[in-house]
């Protein structure tokens, strides 16, 4: 008899997400060129399997589990600063593209210092499910994404809230806003993926999103 046999449904699906879970709290090295950015860490759902538990894993092999079935991912965003604008699909049938990233890496590079580097491919499908979550085509505002070292120190200089060692530093943090969401709504939809830390700053009316350990506060 097979594993999957011996699951209901909702015991699947939450062993599933638990293990996904845990995956989201680990760095899982995967060659940019060589795996083609394979989607989550799956190849032909050999990798996911072999991060599951072990009843889960065997089940996988009978549950209809083709990325390449998935809808395409797709960002819409806006610097608040530059106002350039992007309306892309970074990841199709399994693959993240590289030059829609690059793109992406350019809109949220430090625009103080006109430096850029590659963001963390969790953090842009965080922002993708917070969307999907929220229901919203509208565009995400980044008000900041990468910060060199030099601009995280001169904006410490300014304000106690940032960080010495933010994650921006790091491609792994932004602060967003959406135009016609409130950004209430934003820190729930964040905190409902208990995927990384999340800041909502009420009388600045945005929230901080970052791929660190699970955690959240509030601003005045």
């Amino acid at each position: 008899m097979r594993v999957i046999a011996a699951l209901n449904k909702t015991e699947l699906e939450n062993r599933i997400q638990m293990s996904v879970n845990a995956m989201n709290s680990k760095k899982v090295s995967v060659g940019r060129r060589n795996f083609l950015r394979v989607g989550g860490g799956v190849v032909g759902g050999t990798l996911l399997a072999a991060q599951l538990p072990t009843s889960v894993a065997h089940a996988t092999t009978a549950l209809p589990f083709d990325l390449s079935q998935q809808p395409d991912r797709r960002l819409r965003l806006a610097n608040a600063h530059t106002w350039e604008k992007l309306d892309i699909v970074y990841w199709t049938r399994g693959v993240y593209i590289d030059e829609s990233l690059d793109e992406i890496n350019h809109l949220m590079r430090d625009h103080r210092a006109d430096v850029a580097t590659k963001m963390d491919i969790k953090l842009l499908d965080n922002l993708h499910a917070i969307c999907e979550k929220l229901g919203t085509e509208n565009r995400v505002h980044i008000l900041s994404g990468y910060r060199t070292p030099e601009t995280n120190a001169k904006l410490r200089q300014r304000s106690k809230g940032v960080a010495k060692y933010s994650l921006h530093m790091e491609g792994r943090a932004v602060d967003v806003n959406i135009p016609g969401i409130k950004a209430q709504r934003i820190q729930e939809a964040a905190l409902g993926l208990q995927a990384g830390g999340v800041g909502y700053y009420k009388s600045s009316g945005f929230v901080h999103i970052d791929t660190g350990r699970v955690r959240h506060w509030e601003r005045g």
